[in-house]
């Protein structure tokens, strides 16, 4: 199954990060240089116009002080989520 940079999972890491973005009192300006990217591009990946990349989301943890292991968890904890309810309604 091909999934798109607009699933509920990817919805709930992006609303994740930028929480923890929030947190850190970090700017899209300051996260930037820290990753190596562009502000604009950091805020499209926060607004869901880009994908967000493994590597990248990464950096972003690192730059923000957040645990990656944290958001990645959400994203799994979604996707089982998911599979019970699919399994629920396909008996």
């Amino acid at each position: 199954m091909k999934t798109s940079s607009y699933s509920p999972h990817y919805e709930k890491l992006r609303s994740w990060l930028k929480e923890r973005r929030a947190l850190s009192s970090l700017t899209l300006r300051e996260i930037a240089p820290l990753i190596g990217a562009h502000f604009t591009s950091v805020g499209k990946m926060e607004q869901d116009r880009k994908k967000i990349e493994l590597v990248e989301f990464i950096k972003h943890c690192h730059a923000i002080g957040a645990d990656p292991h944290e958001g990645l968890e959400i994203v799994i904890q979604s996707i089982a989520e998911q599979n019970r309810t699919k399994k629920t309604v396909n008996r």
